[in-house]
């Protein structure tokens, strides 16, 4: 069955099965110094090849480079799409002979960013994502398996590549702008998935709508989330509806990074191959990551901010593998409120509160420029809702003070398959 894979690694000109061989074979090595060798590689590249970076790099030797890549790393700027767009074109140096694919963010930020990979980082990534399915759920490159999610997900715009290209990987997507009861699924193709992979509001709300889908996913051994940040409600929803283990993974396709829990859920294993990861405190105080793609020479991004918030583990984990985990991953530096008093919180911390009351399935929160608060609030069932608002109401006012803040239902969870956006402030 991985007939369609290689088929995909000669259009494209990629080398996924390859990568994944090497993935499974090093597995439960500690490759922090082939992490650092490929990190110089990287800086060596860029310095010869790539217009933004020459100027940055022409005073560091390539033996210097080679003997101490991490210090010559941190002497480079932190970037961010706003430090690429208004260098694009000379961070976008194509090079002859070496394949690219233009690719773009959905936009959730404002406004689309696009970008270029390398084959080579397209060939890292999806080895990853195949070596996460094939150590956690059994799955083999070729096997069939349903995603379920929005546009972030989709191959491109257009149909008639698109469909070859799924079916070239076995995999049904199933899209849709909004999940609804008319909506036409394969059950004969569901049937024959070992693998649920998607977005955790999709994966919810699909079954709420067509809920006899439970009964026509007869092979599936585990679920994969991405995306959207899984809170620890919906991941015991999930996990007790379809009655299978959830495996959360994190990743971003621009930075090069792709992470993936294992059964301990103690972080979210790092693929170092493909992307190195720092962290750096940033204005709020917070642990946030930077993101070198170790594989996008054409379109570096070095020291990247991603904007997200978390931590590095590098002790070996209980699972077998020796790569660096992050842990603490808390979502996006935008994912902020802002309080009267002036001191900014992260939206984190409503999820500790939420989690003590299991009824609660589901939440959105609203800021508005004026720094009120709306938390809408998804209760099973309903009719518990003004006792657990009244309580919710109760703990956040006493753990941050005067708040103008105020409790609302919210009556769907997500019908559609665009990402969900758990917190939206108009203050910071």
């Amino acid at each position: 069955m991985k007939a369609g894979i290689k088929i995909i690694d000669i259009i494209r000109g990629t080398k996924i099965l390859e990568k994944y061989d090497v993935l499974k074979s090093t597995a439960n090595i500690s490759n922090s110094n082939i992490t650092t060798n490929r990190l110089a590689q990287f800086l060596i590249n860029i310095k010869h090849n790539n217009e933004y970076y020459k100027p940055l790099l022409t005073n560091f030797d390539n033996n210097l480079i080679l003997e101490k890549p991490l210090e010559v790393l941190k002497s480079m700027p932190i970037i961010d799409k706003k430090t690429i767009n208004e260098n694009y074109t000379s961070v976008f140096t194509p090079i002859k002979g070496r394949k690219n694919q233009k690719k773009k963010t959905g936009g959730s930020t404002g406004s689309p960013f696009y970008y270029y990979v390398d084959s080579e980082h397209l060939s890292w990534f999806w080895a990853y994502i195949y070596f996460f399915w094939n150590r956690f759920a059994d799955f083999e490159p070729g096997d069939p398996f349903i995603t379920i999610a929005g546009n972030s997900l989709r191959t491109n715009n257009r149909r008639i590549v698109e469909k070859v290209y799924h079916g070239l990987q076995n995999n049904y997507f199933i899209k849709g702008d909004i999940i609804e009861p008319s909506m036409h699924i394969d059950y004969e193709k569901t049937n024959k998935a070992k693998i649920l992979y998607g977005y955790p509001s999709s994966i919810i709300n699909i079954i709420k709508v067509k809920p006899e889908i439970l009964e026509n996913i007869t092979n599936l051994t585990a679920i994969f989330t991405t995306s959207e940040q899984l809170l620890p409600q919906t991941r015991t929803a999930i996990e007790s509806a379809y009655k299978l283990p959830v495996f959360d993974m994190y990743g971003a396709n621009d930075g090069g990074i792709l992470t993936c829990e294992c059964q301990s859920k103690s972080g979210y294993h790092i693929n170092t191959h493909n992307c190195f990861v720092e962290t750096f405190t940033n204005e709020f105080g917070m642990s946030e990551l930077l993101l070198t793609n170790l594989n996008s020479i054409s379109f570096p991004f070095v020291r990247y901010r991603v904007g997200d918030l978390g931590k590095i583990d590098f002790e070996r984990c209980s699972c077998g593998l020796g790569w660096p985990r992050i842990v603490e991953l808390k979502g996006r530096t935008r994912d902020l409120i802002l309080l009267p008093n002036g001191n900014t919180i992260h939206g984190s911390f409503f999820n500790n509160v939420f989690y003590r009351h299991p009824l609660i399935d589901a939440y959105k929160i609203l800021q508005q420029k004026d720094r009120s608060i709306v938390l809408y609030l998804h209760i099973k069932p309903p009719g518990e809702f003004d006792e657990i608002s009244k309580s919710v109401f109760k703990e956040i006012i006493d753990s941050l003070g005067e708040v103008n803040l105020s409790i609302e239902k919210l009556s769907e969870m997500n019908p559609t398959n665009e990402k969900f956006k758990l917190i939206e402030s108009h203050a910071i």
